[in-house]
């Protein structure tokens, strides 16, 4: 086997030429098709056989699209609950199949589907969306944290994506995520979000899910949200058109045996499933031997990792968080996949919130191969997320060159000189949940403040506050009247470090500008950009671990949030204000 075409599925050759250049295989789409809110079925229901009758199904749902006409989509989207037929299998297995059930459930969902529809722009265009809550009054009772008792209230952010944090115009939103929990977007109300990418906008993958203090788990865990695929007038990295693209959402659900999820105690105090993929447990891919397809991965999970692995293959991932990396690969296969200690970290895991961008070749040689979710730390066991039937006739085709990836103006190294000719500015920032009589904690914690969930609520969190702040204060919660807010001038590029008191590794996640990530636990690393970083883990309050990067904060002034994107830890308090100051 050590020669076999299965050890060398997919390995660029060092004497590849670039491919030609042909047209993006949409374009007859884009060309003839192109209208504000016009929605296509997937580009991915092509028969992978080479024209003969296909002997196994390909099973992994993929969500419907719409293209911008004329620069624009402008579409409504309907918040609402939904009876649906959910596959669950009760923990990670790493066989298949594995052991799953069908659960008749009732989830809040976007549109009435399983999977929201994916949107298709290109940097410069213009997203409208008007967004219609009709779910179901809120309940006043549930629990003794008043903000936690707006679980249908809602809002809408546009993760990853650099745009007006504002309300642009009377009415009109931006990507506006400073609501208090007793505002947003409440039952029966509808907001209007206008969204304007810069004409210099980086092409990749986004998505958009909803994003209200203490509302914001259950509504992510129930299925409320969707991709954006933005590309370029350039058409950067632009594949060839026998390359398929899939966008995989991958995510676990907690459900009552009465198949809900209904609130964040819920959530809290329920089994989890495995993971599924857009939807599906254990879906069947199939591919043709030798055949590349272009998979982007979005961790949609409110608390686990995500590490995905190909036996028997290699995945050439390109991109983390829609930025592509320095103009190479960096190779996943079952040699590297572990590979995330010290200043590797966090290799190629997935935390809530990444996105992974990827190319796999199938192998030559014909068979059934499984994708698997690695162990990563704080993961679950090892499990079989995917079948992957490699069938057919097979194609000739070649890896794209990676020197073609994109560099971008706007993503380009930030130096120590940079940093010092515009402000040189430097934070400390700390993550910590800690026992409501920590020291580190303001303390008295302030009369009639909502730090903790009470033992009274019979939750499994209750006494702990999820906590931020600069280092050399007293840490507090983002409800309380004492949390921070970090203020910074347009234009400035600072440089911050993040502590964690934690053993799990908090993926934190800042709105609206990237951050260029530099170092771990103070070791210098081969620098790279991204919207989310999770923490390294194994930290605590006498030997913190860290994560130090940099920000350009450019083009937009206004109120903006960073939090953990373990949502939990959101809801609970784990989130601070940035403001942007001209």
């Amino acid at each position: 086997m050590n020669t076999s075409d299965r050890q060398r599925a997919g390995q660029p050759s060092a004497a590849a030429t670039d491919p030609a250049d042909p047209k993006r295989r949409n374009v007859l789409r884009w060309s003839l098709g192109l209208s504000a809110g016009l929605i296509l079925p997937p580009l991915a229901g092509c028969d992978s056989s080479g024209g003969d009758a296909q002997a196994t199904a390909d099973t992994l749902p993929e969500a419907s699209r719409i293209y911008a006409r004329k620069g624009l989509i402008d579409i409504d989207l309907v918040a609402a609950y939904a009876s649906k037929s959910v596959p669950f299998a009760a923990g990670a297995q790493d066989a298949y199949p594995g052991q799953s059930r069908s659960i008749s459930a009732d989830l809040r969902s976007y549109n009435g589907g399983l999977l929201a529809p994916t949107l298709c722009l290109n940097a410069g265009d213009t997203l409208r969306i008007l967004l219609k809550n009709r779910l179901p009054g809120n309940d006043a009772k549930y629990s003794s944290l008043s903000y936690l008792n707006y679980q249908n209230s809602t809002n809408l952010h546009f993760h990853g994506l650099h745009v007006d944090p504002k309300e642009i115009r009377p009415g009109v939103y931006g990507d506006y995520m400073v609501d208090s929990a007793d505002a947003g977007v409440k039952p029966g109300a509808d907001r209007q979000h206008e969204i304007n990418l810069p004409a210099d906008h980086t092409n990749g993958i986004y998505w958009y899910h909803p994003h209200l203090h203490g509302s914001t788990t259950t509504q992510v865990l129930n299925g409320m949200f969707g991709a954006i695929l933005v590309s370029t007038p350039r058409n950067d990295f632009d594949l060839s058109g026998d390359i398929r693209e899939r966008v995989i959402f991958v995510h676990r659900l907690n459900l009552t045996d009465q198949g809900r999820s209904d609130n964040l105690y819920e959530y809290a105090d329920n089994n989890n499933s495995g993971f599924v993929l857009n939807g599906a447990y254990q879906p069947t891919i199939v591919m043709r031997p030798g055949e590349i397809q272009n998979w982007h991965f979005l961790n949609s999970d409110v608390f686990y990792p995500f590490s995905p692995v190909l036996d028997e293959h290699t995945l050439w991932y390109y991109a983390r968080d829609g930025n592509v990396f320095a103009r190479k690969y960096q190779a996943i296969n079952a040699d590297t996949v572990a590979q995330t200690d010290g200043r590797l970290w966090p290799g190629s895991v997935m935390y809530p919130g990444n996105r992974d961008s990827m190319l796999v070749q199938a192998s030559k040689t014909p068979g059934t191969y499984y994708l698997r979710a690695a162990k990563a730390p704080s993961g679950m066991s090892q499990e079989i997320v995917a079948r992957v039937v490699v069938e057919g006739a097979p194609v000739e085709m070649d890896l794209p060159s990676p020197h073609r990836l994109p560099l971008y103006n706007s993503h380009l190294p930030i130096t120590d000189a940079e940093l010092a000719q515009n402000g040189g500015k430097t934070r400390a920032v700390i993550l910590a949940i800690l026992d409501k009589d920590s020291p580190l904690l303001v303390q008295p914690i302030p009369a009639g403040e909502e730090w903790f969930v009470p033992e009274t609520d019979n939750a499994s969190l209750a006494n702990s506050v999820f906590s931020t702040g600069n280092q050399g204060t007293r840490l507090a919660p983002f409800q309380s009247a004492l949390a921070a807010t970090q203020t910074v001038a347009l234009n400035a590029v600072e440089e911050w470090t993040l502590y964690n008191l934690n053993g799990y590794p908090h993926p934190f996640h800042i709105h609206v500008n990237d951050c260029y990530v530099i170092k771990v636990n103070g070791e210098d690393i081969e620098p790279y950009w991204a919207d989310t970083i999770p923490l390294p883990p194994n930290g605590s309050p006498e030997k913190p671990t860290s994560v130090t990067f940099r920000t350009r904060y450019t083009d937009f002034t206004g109120k903006f949030v960073w939090h953990c994107h373990a949502l939990d830890h959101e809801d609970m308090g784990m989130m601070e204000l940035v403001e942007v100051v001209a």
